[in-house]
C-alpha cells in the first residue's frame, strides 16, 4: 500500500515549487532517505544540510576554476580583496 505524501515546498525554494509534483516527491524522498541513513549512523540532520551546501560550494568552485582555465582569467589574491574592502 502506498502512502500519500503531501509536500509543502518552503517559500525559500521557488524553483522546486515550480517542478511537477512527481519531481518534488522524488526530491523529498531522496532527502528523507539521506536523513534516515544519517540518523542510523548518529549523524544529525543539520549535518546533512551542511554536507549538501559544501558539495554545492565545491561544484561551484570547480566550475569557476574551469571557466578561469577556459578564459585565461587570473585569480584575485586575498590580500587584494582585503585591501579593496578596506580591511
Amino acid at each position: 500500500m502506498t502512502t500519500s505524501i503531501h509536500i509543502d515546498v518552503p517559500l525559500s525554494c521557488p524553483t522546486i515549487a515550480k517542478q511537477p509534483e512527481n519531481i518534488q516527491r522524488e526530491l523529498w524522498e531522496a532527502f528523507e532517505n539521506a536523513v534516515v541513513k544519517a540518523q542510523k549512523q548518529g549523524i544529525p540532520e543539520e549535518e546533512i544540510c551542511q554536507f549538501l551546501e559544501d558539495v554545492i560550494d565545491n561544484r561551484a568552485a570547480d566550475q569557476a576554476l574551469k571557466e578561469m582555465e577556459r578564459t585565461g582569467e587570473q585569480p584575485v589574491s586575498w590580500e587584494k580583496v582585503k585591501k579593496e574592502a578596506g580591511l
